[in-house]
């Protein structure tokens, strides 16, 4: 495969024509099982025709990221379909709400999984939502983080579920960091839902100020983010004082 180590980025690498020229530099990880092109741009004067039928050679499989919308349009002209559309957004913990009080017998519990958090997670999830449902792999993803610190751990501090006055888990926010994927060292917003029983009662921004507080206690510099395009919790994002980062534009390159 024509892709090899980037001299002068430690944890960079760079696709290569087949004539030996450097078409575009990007970072490759395995998550999960699943190899990763992220962060994928085009080098000067590579031609975008060139470049995107390249990766339909030498990235068979990846799923590949970029934030150049040029070279995404490229990619479906030759055939790919983009999966997910999103903004990376960060938060430098400036400017932290205090904690809110919850309404009489709502609480924050300890973080964890259970099967009524499950059952709230599918119905937030449901068919219109942008990034779609609410899958079994996402229920093994999160149970694997708790039970075996994989792919990272949870961030205990900035993590929590939603209690209601019987008990039952009606939602949650779960952090880790620092995580591997940024540059920065920040805690990652890697789930923030509040299930439809529970919803339009300011929960979201109670799980959010909770998560910013906790990774400011745990030494943490920021706090990122992924939010979909479409999605209504973007506005919540933008009033607590997160900022757009970079675009991200995601497909998966088909297997030969």
């Amino acid at each position: 495969m024509p892709v090899r180590a980037h001299l002068e980025e430690t944890e960079g690498s760079l696709l290569i024509g087949d004539d030996g020229t450097p078409l575009a530099r990007m970072r490759v990880r395995d998550e999960k099982g699943q190899r990763v092109a992220a962060d994928v741009r085009p080098l000067p004067g590579a031609a975008l025709t060139r470049l995107a039928a390249q990766v339909r050679r030498d990235l068979t499989g990846f799923r590949l990221e970029t934030a150049d919308e040029e070279l995404a349009a490229a990619l479906v002209a030759d055939g790919l379909d983009l999966s997910r559309a999103a903004t990376d957004m960060r938060h430098d913990l400036t400017g932290v709400p205090e904690s809110t009080t919850l309404a009489a017998g709502w609480s924050l519990g300890a973080p964890g999984w259970d099967d009524d958090l499950a059952a709230g997670l599918a119905a937030a999830y449901g068919p219109d939502h942008p990034d779609g449902r609410w899958q079994p792999g996402d229920t093994r993803e999160v149970r694997g983080m708790f039970d075996t610190g994989e792919p990272v751990p949870p961030l205990a501090p900035a993590s929590a579920r939603l209690v209601d006055p019987d008990g039952r888990s009606a939602g949650h926010v779960l952090c880790a960091g620092p995580v591997p994927w940024t540059d920065d060292g920040c805690a990652w917003i890697l789930n923030l839902a509040v299930a439809p029983r529970a919803q339009r009662r300011g929960f979201g921004r109670v799980l959010l100020t909770h998560a910013l507080r906790g990774a400011r206690r745990a030494g943490l510099p920021s706090v990122g983010l992924s939010v979909a395009d479409g999605n209504p919790a973007r506005r919540m994002y933008d009033a607590a004082g997160f900022r757009p980062l970079t675009r991200v534009l995601s497909m998966r390159v088909p297997e030969a």
